[in-house]
């Protein structure tokens, strides 16, 4: 089996590589060495498109790029995701899908609460917008909400992607349908984006175990307004996804007391 871990970093986003980023390009490299996967980071990757939105679609690079088709399985991830110290669990070992990838199970419920723009009525919005576009329903949770999938931790299988590059709706159109039906630029990215194709277009998707992307974050809802963090790591956890504003420019050392060590010995705060 050829397998590869990629990310990239799009330098629009700041002055260069930023500390954080380069701590988990060195962080995902060894745990790829580790595993024995290959491993590849891109400064500035080509677009996939030229329309609107072009700049959100990374986590789809290893679908419609062909220098990827080498390789039996490709993992993404974001560049503020970092493997706990002394992981040895190989990620592709249990994958058997055309597409892998992790809920964010706090998000659906949060979402009702919430006092940012990204939230369940619009969750709505975008599950009403695939049934009538598409014909499909999307997943709920128990509670009967919209499931939240995240694109910062996503594996493909050559067979899923192949069957991607033939079958997912192109990007301007599916972001001039979004546009159209009043959705906010959230819903026009990568993650809404997959989010509909790989359900629309039947794909055999496998939600992972949620410790492959245990994330922590900020979040504010209207029972406390103030802007907390949030830390969903637990025993499970092997990758810790910051996905918090600022994550980038913390150094090495600190992010690696996020990602490893109680939050009480974190000796950072929002």
């Amino acid at each position: 089996m050829k397998n590869l871990i990629y990310q990239f970093w799009d330098t629009y986003q700041s002055n260069g590589v930023l500390p954080g980023v380069q701590a988990s390009v060195d962080n995902m490299k060894k745990y790829a060495e580790t595993i024995g996967a290959e491993y590849l980071f891109e400064l500035d990757p080509p677009h996939l498109h030229d329309g609107a939105y072009n700049a959100y679609y990374g986590a789809v690079n290893p679908v419609f790029r062909e220098e990827f088709h080498e390789y039996d399985n490709v993992l993404f991830t974001d560049a503020d995701v970092f493997a706990v110290d002394g992981l040895k669990e190989n990620i592709f070992d249990d994958f058997n899908a055309e597409i892998g990838i992790c809920t964010e199970p706090f998000q659906p419920k949060q979402r009702t609460i919430t006092l940012g723009q990204i939230n369940s009525t619009q969750d709505e919005k975008f599950a009403k917008f695939c049934k009538k576009e598409y014909g499909v329903d999307l997943p709920r949770t128990d509670e009967g909400l919209v499931r939240v999938y995240n694109t910062g931790v996503v594996l493909y299988s050559q067979e899923g992607r192949l069957k991607a590059q033939k079958d997912f709706e192109h990007f301007p159109t599916f972001c001039k349908k979004i546009r159209q039906e009043g959705l906010i630029p959230f819903y026009h990215s990568d993650q809404g984006y997959l989010h509909a194709m790989m359900f629309a277009k039947k794909f055999k998707v496998q939600e992972m175990d949620n410790g492959w992307n245990s994330y922590v974050h900020t979040t504010r809802d209207k029972f406390q307004p103030k802007r907390r963090m949030m830390d969903w790591r637990d025993k499970n956890t092997k990758f810790v996804h910051c996905q918090f504003m600022g994550s980038g420019n913390l150094t090495e050392e600190q992010l690696l007391r996020i990602v490893n060590l109680p939050r009480e010995q974190w000796n950072y705060d929002i």
